[in-house]
């Protein structure tokens, strides 16, 4: 890239030439003769002369004043003139003249734009590097700087270009600009550096945290276009940064396939990053049905960190028996029909409940009334059809199934008996009765917080809220026996009592709260 001549800098007009200065400006005399029709230079008598060779260059007042009319007005109307702007090599070799004469940005971008068609890869490339140095980027227009970013796309490709804007980002000058005139770009630029500022914004800058995940994909796709050398040599944590997009939302397969490919092994294999993102890639994979791909994710991790619980847990819940996407984790409990097993595509404990083979339209139209409740204190549906000849159904709900034996102190079993009373009353108001409300229909969190879900619904119908109501309240009388115990039995008799007097659930949970009061102290 050309530097710009001193000669057209300011100095004392007065001081003669040098013979260095007076053989470079012969140079620049000689390119005024080439182009002196093409520019439509006017020149007076003493510059006519030195044009013409027929006088030599000294006064260093007279030199500067001619090179000061090659300015940016009259390159910009020469190159959009013939025969220049229809010769991109001839637009090139009269622009690399003209640059020595002026240091206008908008002179060095027309030369880019024609080195760019006309040059090499390497050529075009280098003189990108140099006028970038030269440019202020506090001072240069949207207009300009978007010109410059389109020679960076027409000049570079693929991962280059993607090294190139990073390294323009690197710069707070050039950051400040780039957001500025953001709005204003053309499509062509905005739709390939935009993408990338905002993977380098969350990379880079701790910071794009409101970027659209669309966004992020698009510029994680242009990182991910370098070969795999380039991306091994990346910084650690800026290799971990893009795995943390890559397993992100709206990331394709093939790109999240190959960030991991290359940058997961990359990572230190003992550390806890490497471990974070192997169970992170795994349940990504879960999640898509790749079950082969995510085991042999886990087997990778479970040999690098041997006590790896997590990888140990899914790799178990790969082996065993299955239900659709349910895996079971434990047996067939002594009462009940809630199994503990474990969701692959969500990575979670679930309970599964299966009936006989003839059962499967039964299962299913319960399911669908537990689905259509969708209230607080029922069990959400996570997965439910027909599996090795038998209906099932999978639900997500906190703590374990209530057991017949299970031994809880006064106040526990009151709390809990409230919180069954409320859930029935809720579910008669929905339409819906249950035949029984045994123990191991609920799912129970350990004291001192008890929350109650109702995880169970078999042999659920649907009811009008009346009928419902007055059933389990019933029911709740007899649960009294079961869950709240006493001295002589003395509470479940209340509350038997009550049940039958006036079989509101209403009145049966204000009769418990008022005991409930009565024990807390105690």
């Amino acid at each position: 890239m050309p530097e710009t001549s001193h000669l057209t800098a300011r100095a004392d007009a007065e001081a003669p030439l040098t013979p260095a200065e007076v053989t470079e400006m012969k140079e620049h005399l000689a390119f005024l003769r080439r182009y002196r029709e093409v520019l439509r230079l006017k020149l007076n008598a003493a510059e006519d002369l030195l044009v013409n060779q027929q006088r030599e260059p000294s006064e260093r007042g007279v030199c500067r004043h001619l090179l000061g009319k090659v300015d940016r007005a009259v390159i910009e109307r020469a190159i959009e003139r013939e025969p220049l702007h229809g010769d991109a090599a001839a637009r090139a070799r009269m622009l690399a003249g003209a640059v020595r004469l002026t240091a206008d940005v908008g002179v060095l971008l027309a030369y880019l734009e024609a080195l760019a068609h006309v040059r090499s890869h390497a050529e075009a490339a280098e003189a990108f590097a140099e006028v970038v140095r030269r440019i202020d980027f506090e001072s240069v227009s949207a207009t300009r700087l978007a010109r410059l970013l389109q020679v960076l796309i027409d000049t570079f490709v693929d991962h280059e270009r993607v090294q190139v804007l990073f390294s323009l980002f690197a710069g707070d000058a050039f950051r400040r600009a780039f957001d500025a005139a953001l709005p204003t770009f053309p499509p062509a630029v905005a739709e390939v550096c935009t993408p990338l500022r905002a993977v380098h914004r969350r990379l880079l800058e701790d910071g794009g945290a409101d970027a659209a995940p669309e966004l992020l994909a698009k510029g994680l796709e242009q990182v991910l276009s370098a070969p795999d050398p380039v991306l091994r040599g990346y910084a650690e944590p800026l290799r971990a940064g893009m795995l943390e997009l890559a397993i992100g939302p709206g990331v394709s397969p093939a790109v999240a396939d190959r960030a991991v490919g290359v940058l997961l092994p990359s990572l230190q294999r003992d550390g806890r990053t490497y471990a974070r993102f192997a169970i992170r890639r795994a349940g990504q994979l879960l999640a898509r049905h790749v079950d082969d791909k995510a085991r042999a994710v886990l087997q990778e991790l479970r040999r690098a960190q041997p006590g790896a619980r997590t990888a140990e847990r899914w790799l178990t819940a790969l082996d065993a028996r299955r239900f659709g996407r349910i895996a079971l984790a434990g047996e067939p409990p002594a009462h009940g029909r809630l199994i503990a097993a474990f969701w692959l595509d969500a990575q979670r404990p679930v309970w599964l409940r299966t009936a006989s083979a003839g059962a499967g339209e039964r299962v299913a139209a319960e399911t669908s009334l537990q689905a259509e409740l969708a209230l607080p204190g029922v069990a959400a549906v996570v997965e439910h059809g027909v599996a090795l000849g038998l209906p099932y159904v999978a639900v997500l709900g906190p703590g374990r199934p209530l057991a017949r034996e299970q031994s809880v102190d006064a106040p526990t079993g009151l709390a809990i008996l409230a919180a069954a009373a409320r859930v029935l009353h809720a579910v008669a108001l929905a339409g819906v009765a249950l035949p029984d409300a045994d123990v191991e229909r609920f799912l129970c969190t350990a004291p001192p917080v008890v929350a109650l879900t109702l995880a169970d619904l078999d042999g659920a119908r649907r009811a009008t809220p009346a009928v419902a109501g007055a059933e389990h309240a019933a029911l709740v009388a007899r649960l009294a026996g079961a869950v709240a115990p006493d001295a002589g039995g003395r509470f479940a008799r209340e509350v038997g009592e009550q049940a039958a007097k006036e079989p509101s659930l209403p009145a049966l949970i204000a009769l418990i709260e008022r005991v409930a009061l009565r024990a807390g102290p105690d």
